[in-house]
């Protein structure tokens, strides 16, 4: 449970501007891994109107990368990412769990 604590401190959210985005009056959102070796296993929940969505996202993050989420807002209402959960993941785990990873 600590390693997935420690985990956690390696995730980081941003916004970068967008053409798509910004015409929705918001911006693109990412979430990054900042660990420099470590791939990282996500778990986010998605809000929309401040309402949890459906479902859960879940995917590993490779070290130093980024991915991107969608809009900070949609249909004229705020979007937002929450992590639920993040911990370190091996590369054949990684393969068990998801398949080819690239």
């Amino acid at each position: 449970m600590a390693e997935a604590n420690e985990a956690t401190h390696y995730i980081e959210f941003y916004e970068e501007w967008d053409e798509d985005c910004e015409e929705k009056g918001g911006a693109r959102v990412f979430v990054k891994n900042t660990h420099q070796t470590h791939i990282i296993d996500l778990q986010l929940d998605r809000y929309f109107y401040d309402v949890r969505q459906a479902g859960i996202s879940m995917f590993p993050l490779k070290p130093d990368t980024s991915q991107a989420l969608g809009c900070s807002r949609v249909f004229d209402a705020e979007q937002r990412w929450e992590l639920v959960a993040a911990m370190y993941i091996s590369p054949s785990a990684v393969k068990e769990r998801y398949g080819n990873f690239e």
